[in-house]
């Protein structure tokens, strides 16, 4: 009877723990698992934490002597409440919220949890009822696998809804991809569109199917005339179904770069993903700055290709050159425009979203005129001076080496010697092989710029200390700890960059 109330106890925590996990990663199946070895290889005292779990189980599984089997029991499912250590239970500000879809994981997960409590019973080791939250992490994967052709079932009627809209108003539909970049992009097709156009842009990263759906059934109406749909991809095939069904007319792929590589593998893998966009639409905009862009460009058939840049190279149709802080706007070759650059604004972008203003029929002088309108985007090298006179540049939303490096020299530019600079970082995630190589190169650029890196959690901390040897480091636990440490250590003229924001689910 007490093994089977502790295991229960263990149960419903552990549940609440990987469910609330399962849901900040969009239901993938193998995500807990993978987060709960993450915390297992990274984080100190679950190194040891993990391994004695195991022990635990596999003594209570095996049922001799009783008196060890029962321990171990009672150890497993108590260990398996609090592994792993350091991690939020509740989540604080990324807190699980109660949705339909959680619900139906949570039920799936309880009768699957049920069956294997069913077999431990009949094989007659009640003991092993403690090694049943050790399985959580698993059992909910498994629970997402299973339920996931009946939520693509329930996603399609909001599609369903969402298609019958588009082919009722029959908007313009301008879709925006990219490795990084397509939120800025989006942003800046939107505002350029709007007074010459009704314009409906996806809100935040609404950019999966369900996220499109939703945009296009709660806010197309029949005014809308042009439609921006930020689209995003962790494998091919995803952005191929989404324009099979949305029909974008102007394609816009901003850079090709190694985020989600841990989960896509390649960048070659990467770059067929995001090119699917382009298989139907009329005009293909690229962004040629980037080398495989470029090579794409030249590939491109059936679509009417336009190449944007800032490197002045010939044959582009949209460019934008900069001298000092006033850059040029040339449309196939001819000048056009100027305007005042800012700082966190990211030329390449707001290069292709010209040319998808222009493409998609606006006036080019009414759209050069609201050039001055653009803003950079929240969180997303956001500059910005605090009340107490601390330069800060929020760079949080961000997670690939080019922003990351781009918000670095910002910060220079902004704080001059011979005040303190001080970078904030969990590092990148999500870069696959690539993930440590990346850390260790910012880190290195930080050291000669000149700040103090100060290293979040432990996700990355290996190789962003490595990269920064030559350098000043802090290492902290929390996001709260390196907020409490900027407030002691800099001070007015200081500046400071918060580059990168990771959930807390990480260790």
């Amino acid at each position: 009877m007490v093994i089977a109330l502790v295991a229960l106890l263990a149960l419903v925590i552990a549940d609440f723990r990987w469910l609330r996990v399962m849901q900040r990663e969009h239901y993938i199946p193998g995500a807990c698992l993978t987060v709960a070895l993450r915390w297992a290889r990274k984080r100190p005292p679950n190194q040891v934490l993990a391994p004695v779990l195991g022990v635990a189980a596999l003594l209570a599984l095996a049922g001799r002597p009783p008196a060890v089997a029962v321990g171990s029991g009672l150890l497993a499912a108590a260990g398996a409440a609090a592994f792993p250590a350091a991690m939020p239970l509740l989540g604080n500000e990324q807190r699980m919220v109660r949705t339909p879809r959680l619900c139906r994981l949570a039920a799936s997960c309880a009768v699957l949890e049920g069956l294997l409590a069913a077999v431990v019973l009949r094989l007659g080791v009640p003991a092993a009822l403690g090694t049943l939250a050790v399985l959580v992490p698993v059992v909910i994967d498994g629970g997402a696998l299973i339920m996931r052709p009946a939520e693509l079932r329930l996603a399609r009627r909001y599609q369903t809804t969402a298609q019958a809209t588009l082919d009722r108003v029959a908007p313009r539909v301008i879709a925006v991809t990219g490795s990084y970049g397509k939120t800025s992009t989006k942003n800046h097709v939107r505002d350029l569109l709007s007074g010459i156009f009704d314009v409906v842009a996806s809100p935040a990263s609404w950019n999966n199917a369900a996220g499109l759906s939703r945009t296009i059934n709660e806010y197309v109406d029949p005014d809308t005339q042009v439609l921006v749909a930020e689209m995003g991809t962790y494998g091919v095939g995803e952005i191929q179904a989404m324009c099979s069904w949305i029909k974008p007319e102007i394609g816009i792929i901003t850079a090709i770069g190694p985020m989600h590589l841990e989960r896509m593998k390649t960048l070659d893998t990467v770059t067929r993903a995001k090119s699917e966009l382009l298989e139907k639409v009329r005009i293909a905009i690229l962004n040629v700055d980037d080398e495989r862009l470029a090579q794409i460009a030249g590939s491109i058939r059936g679509a009417d290709v336009w190449r944007c840049g800032t490197h002045r190279q010939p044959g582009l149709d949209v460019s934008l050159e900069r001298a000092d802080d006033i850059v040029t706007i040339r449309y196939r070759g001819a000048a056009i425009g100027s305007f005042s650059s800012q700082p966190g604004l990211h030329l390449a972008n707001i290069a292709c979203a010209l040319a998808a203003a222009f493409a998609a029929g606006a006036p080019p002088g009414q759209v050069v005129a609201r050039l001055s309108d653009l803003s950079v985007p929240a969180h997303r090298a956001a500059h910005g001076v605090s009340s107490t006179g601390l330069v800060v540049i929020d760079d949080t939303y961000n997670s690939n080496p080019s922003g990351a490096r781009h918000a670095l020299d910002l910060l220079e530019s902004a704080v001059p010697g011979p005040n303190r600079r001080a970078v904030v970082t969990p590092g990148m995630v999500e870069l696959g092989p690539d993930q440590d190589e990346a850390n260790r190169a910012f880190a290195e650029a930080v050291a000669k710029a000149g700040a103090v890196l100060v290293v979040v959690g432990w996700t990355n901390r290996r190789a962003l200390l490595a990269g920064a040897r030559d350098g000043e480091t802090v290492t902290v636990a929390s996001r709260a700890d390196a907020r409490t440490w900027v407030r002691s250590a800099l001070t007015a003229g200081d500046g400071v960059l918060w580059e990168n924001d990771l959930p807390n689910h990480y260790p």
